[in-house]
């Protein structure tokens, strides 16, 4: 794989999202005026779950989002399934589900 796909998130095509042990292993990248991003918020919300939020209006937060996922599409949760590596969860029904299948039963 080129580094240009892996920029892109090709790592992740087909791949499940990586189950981890703690939301503080989670990201989520989003704008504040995006439905999407506020379903998302919701149930982040309801599960109880302190996750860091990256508004990409802010240069620096979009840019790490379009070298680590390769799109700048929001929302997008950013799961750091090993020191230094990350896998890119975007579509906010797929974020969603795998909150709610990882994290539900803590809350």
């Amino acid at each position: 794989m080129s580094l240009f796909d892996w920029l892109k998130g090709a790592d992740n095509e087909g791949a499940p999202a990586p189950v981890v042990d703690s939301a503080e292993r989670l990201a989520l990248y989003q704008k504040a005026w995006c439905p999407y991003c506020q379903r998302v918020k919701a149930v982040i919300a309801e599960l109880g779950l302190d996750i860091a939020e990256y508004d990409t209006n802010d240069p620096e937060h979009l840019q790490a989002l379009l070298a680590g996922g390769g799109q700048r599409m929001v929302p997008c949760l950013r799961i750091e399934f090993e020191p230094g590596r990350y896998y890119w969860l975007y579509e906010s029904m797929d974020i969603i589900a795998y909150l709610r299948r990882h994290f539900g039963e803590r809350a």
